[in-house]
């Protein structure tokens, strides 16, 4: 289970605990998304996830094909793969060691040692011990070619 909070909470906590331009990243996939946090007092924001479908975006093949598969969408934060916390779709290794690790090994540790497995294992178009990236709004990512408006922004 996943208990970190959310960019809607986030937000006006942020806005109100600093004073410089708070530009919010996660979470926002769409033109309701940066509505939402400008309405809480953001100066900006940026989508991410949504765009890793595109062409433009260096996803690899596994990544993709996984990104696309509707039944695997849920991510999580994990530390297995390079030592510090980033939110990733649920694979093998996040299943089997657990999310997080009271031991996680430094960068570039962590990645170098599980490399074989994840060689073998995308040789075989499998992402079992890939760091498979990506925020909670994998459902939004769509294959948009450049210079196309992105229908979920109305832009």
């Amino acid at each position: 289970m996943t208990t970190q909070s959310g960019t809607v909470a986030l937000v006006p906590q942020t806005v109100s605990a600093v004073d410089l331009p708070v530009i919010v990243t996660g979470g926002i996939a769409d033109a309701q998304g940066v509505s939402s946090v400008i309405a809480l007092g953001a100066a900006g924001a940026q989508a991410g996830t949504a765009y890793m479908l595109c062409p433009e975006a260096k996803t690899s093949a596994v990544h993709r094909k996984i990104l696309s598969d509707v039944a695997v969408h849920h991510a999580a934060v994990t530390n297995l793969f390079y030592g510090r916390p980033a939110r990733g779709i649920v694979n093998r290794v996040m299943q089997e060691l657990g999310l997080l690790s009271d031991l996680p090994p430094v960068i570039p540790f962590a990645s170098t040692a599980i490399g074989p497995l994840r060689a073998g294992s995308e040789s075989i178009g499998k992402g079992d011990f890939t760091p498979l990236w990506a925020g909670l709004n994998v459902s939004c990512c769509q294959e948009i070619f450049g210079g196309k408006a992105h229908p979920a922004f109305g832009f």
